[in-house]
């Protein structure tokens, strides 16, 4: 994405999703832009320990304990021979099922955050970003990180424990879709966009720009059964 932030191509900025704000890179006021580089330095840092030490340690905790501790160990989850490799409808189920349990852990984690103070102070730094850019994907506190993307994930594998090339793909579509979430441009070709139920990336930029609406993630189906779109509606028919 680089280049594309950088170049401004009429043909990508015609995406772009708050077109009333400038890039904060680009602001003529010094300090936003000061401010942008130095949220951007600490994005780097916190997402290398998001990614690099606790999704880590999270998924050998849930394959070497939480499994034996709640008896969801699958012994052909790595078994890659014929008779073990799931079908491709065994595989697509599953893949649906994880999208959706993740989704629905997702919202309600994200929803708390946003309603219990206690929580809030640990969520409030995914939203220093009011404009986003790819590095607020994983600009999250360890806490908030745990609690409303690696719990949700772990939570759904254990429960539909699946062969591990099924959470494979499905762990590619979740990462692609957080990184759409945050990307600051609403692309039509965007592939995480293209399923049933699929929620908008504006949806999730609105959130950002608004701190309020729109909990869910990658689908739209628990904002729709149990609330999140009212404000970001609203929004959308002034």
């Amino acid at each position: 994405m680089a280049p594309i932030y950088y170049y401004q191509i009429p043909y990508f900025e015609q995406y772009k999703i708050q077109k009333d704000r400038p890039w904060p890179w680009l602001d003529e006021r010094e300090k936003v832009r000061r401010a942008f580089w130095d949220l951007s330095a600490r994005s780097i840092k916190i997402t290398a320990i998001n990614l690099g030490m606790i999704l880590p340690v999270m998924s050998t905790a849930k394959v070497f304990w939480i499994d034996e501790m709640l008896g969801t160990v699958n012994p052909r989850a790595f078994d890659t021979s014929d008779e073990h490799w799931p079908s491709p409808v065994e595989n697509a189920r599953n893949i649906i099922l994880l999208a959706i349990l993740h989704e629905f852990g997702f919202y309600v984690t994200h929803r708390m955050s946003h309603a219990y103070p206690a929580l809030y102070r640990y969520h409030k730094v995914h939203h220093e970003y009011k404009i986003n850019t790819t590095l607020a994907a994983q600009h999250n506190h360890p806490v908030d990180h745990v609690l409303s993307i690696g719990g949700p994930a772990l939570l759904a594998v254990s429960l539909v424990n699946p062969h591990s090339v099924s959470v494979f793909q499905w762990t590619i579509y979740t990462m692609m879709g957080n990184l759409d979430d945050h990307v600051g441009y609403a692309f039509p070709w965007s592939p995480v966009r293209w399923f049933p139920f699929s929620a908008g990336t504006d949806e999730h930029e609105f959130h950002h720009s608004k701190n309020m609406g729109c909990f869910g993630s990658k689908l739209s189906i628990f904002n729709s059964l149990f609330g999140g779109y009212d404000c970001y509606l609203e929004k959308k028919l002034e």
